[in-house]
């Protein structure tokens, strides 16, 4: 869960170099991303979930800015998404 959630935040930044983003829902490069990279190491339906849960709960600006203010370890509420989607798949 940590090196997807370290993987989340450094994609994030990446995206955030490249486009622009109003705060609101995710844009399509910020989900296509995402889904490419968690898909390298986790199952679609956990990224799928994933992605939702961070998008219910955060705007691309908040998690841009947990990006660029960022620490070594992930924020809790990050890794609170990944464990609801866990739990609703069972795992």
């Amino acid at each position: 869960m940590r090196d997807l959630t370290a993987g989340l935040l450094a994609l994030a930044l990446v995206v955030a170099a490249c486009g622009n983003h109003d705060g609101g829902k995710f844009d399509d490069a910020f989900r296509q991303s995402f889904m490419t990279s968690c898909t390298a190491g986790q199952p679609e339906a956990f990224c799928s979930c994933y992605l939702d849960q961070l998008e219910q709960r955060y705007t691309q600006d908040e998690i841009y800015a947990a990006v660029i203010g960022g620490s070594e370890a992930p924020a809790q509420e990050f890794i609170d998404a990944g464990l609801a989607c866990m739990a609703d798949l069972g795992g």
